[in-house]
């Protein structure tokens, strides 16, 4: 009996012991604070840098400089911190309109802002972001003058034309362009008036604009050399019954054709099946 005694005893002393390591193992799990961005804003300069119309969908987050991840907004996430911390919040977007091709947009300046963490508590973010100061705007057309920069190509049998405000379908300001085919003209194509010497080394450089399509809408980029001029596609876009904003990077297509002495931007489509198909456009960008 004495011998049972003795067992149980050790049993339960070991049992303890084991349970209280467990414990020291184990701690409980730290209780987050949070953090919800619903969504950011972008503020520009009209007259430089055009509309402050955007598509940023992603937000990457750095607490005091290191990054904690990118968010798809809006977002509710949780940090493991408390007390006063540097919150700094860099704008994403779906790089060539592609959900699994996602990056920091180049030409948007970071959100900072110091912010006092509580434990279990939530605080809302609202970013606002402006163009880097670096940012070269090589091209601007939001249609709203009288002199049209695009004109069209020798491989259109239809014309540009303007949708004037208060119709409808015009996306912001005073007029949209807008290309179509229908049963006697099949393809719409128009490229910018201008051309556009652009950094063949490799840095950023990215066409914004918002669109609207019930066609393939295919985006190219003419570079012109000393002996002849090459068009080569960027991206063909599918079509939408809304208005999107694209972010279309040109850099590959750049720096591929390093010989060219300058570029011009197309947007066109060669229509075989729709009684009448048509492209819209606003707000275009080119940037680096």
């Amino acid at each position: 009996m004495n011998k049972i005694y003795k067992f149980l005893l050790s049993f339960g002393f070991f049992a303890t012991l084991l349970l209280s390591s467990c414990e020291l193992y184990n701690p409980a799990e730290p209780i987050p604070a949070y953090i919800h961005i619903e969504k950011f804003n972008l503020t520009t300069d009209y007259i430089t840098e055009g509309t402050n119309s955007h598509k940023i969908t992603d937000a990457w987050v750095y607490l005091d400089d290191q990054l904690i991840g990118c968010f798809e907004l809006p977002a509710t996430f949780p940090v493991i911190t408390e007390g006063t911390h540097k919150v700094k919040i860099i704008a994403g977007i779906k790089v060539n309109g592609i959900a699994s091709n996602r990056g920091q947009y180049p030409f948007y300046n970071p959100y900072e802002q110091d912010v006092n963490f509580e434990i279990g508590k939530a605080i809302t973010l609202s970013p606002t972001v402006t163009y880097k100061s670096s940012t070269t705007f090589a091209f601007l057309e939001d249609f709203n003058v009288s002199s049209l920069t695009l004109q069209t190509t020798q491989f259109s049998d239809s014309t540009i034309q303007e949708v004037v405000s208060p119709d409808p379908t015009v996306f912001e300001g005073a007029k949209s362009m807008i290309g179509f085919t229908d049963l006697t003209r099949f393809r719409f194509e128009c490229a910018t008036t201008d051309s556009f010497d652009l950094p063949q080394t490799g840095e950023p450089v990215f066409l914004e604009f918002n669109y609207k399509c019930n066609h393939v809408l295919v985006v190219s980029i003419i570079a012109r050399g000393t002996a002849s001029t090459g068009q080569f596609t960027c991206l063909n876009l599918n079509p939408t019954t809304s208005w999107k904003k694209a972010y279309i990077y040109l850099t590959p297509n750049v720096s591929g054709t390093f010989t060219a002495l300058d570029y011009k931007m197309a947007w066109g489509f060669h229509n075989l099946t729709l009684d009448s198909a048509a492209v819209m456009l606003d707000n275009i960008k080119l940037v680096y």
